[in-house]
């Protein structure tokens, strides 16, 4: 009776495609988060929201409550929801007190965690992906 019709959620027991500690590549993730964390945040939030978006906003409602969040400095719970969700989706092992303590021991690394995740599971699973510019020879 608890379950969601036509949702689809993969079998527990997997790991993570990307580590914990791997959040300097790509260092562009790893500066936008550094310095812009509630963005990247967003658009993980897009991503997971429609994984088969072409284009995900990186301003949206979900920036803005991270933000508002880290100006009293509980945004680590925003970020541990979206890491719990992040599992549960695609069945990895884990816990919600990991993700807790992940996301406020460190944000950052946990945030990049999540879109690189986010990133790599949508492309797996076969979501939309634009075709490449097109190029004169």
């Amino acid at each position: 009776m608890g379950d969601k019709m036509g949702a689809s959620v993969a079998p527990a027991g997997r790991e993570w495609s990307h580590g914990f500690w791997s959040c300097c590549n790509p260092f562009g993730t790893c500066l936008m988060t550094y310095f812009c964390p509630c963005m990247v945040f967003g658009k993980t939030e897009a991503r997971l929201k429609e994984p088969g978006a072409s284009e995900h906003s990186s301003m949206n409602g979900m920036c803005c409550a991270w933000a508002c969040l880290a100006y009293v400095g509980c945004s680590c719970i925003l970020t541990a929801l979206q890491r719990s969700k992040i599992r549960d989706t695609y069945g990895i092992e884990g816990s919600s007190a990991t993700d807790f303590c992940a996301s406020f021991c460190c944000p950052c690394c946990t945030i990049v965690q999540n879109s690189k995740e986010s990133v790599t599971r949508n492309q797996q699973a076969g979501a939309y992906q634009s075709p490449p510019a097109m190029q004169y020879p």
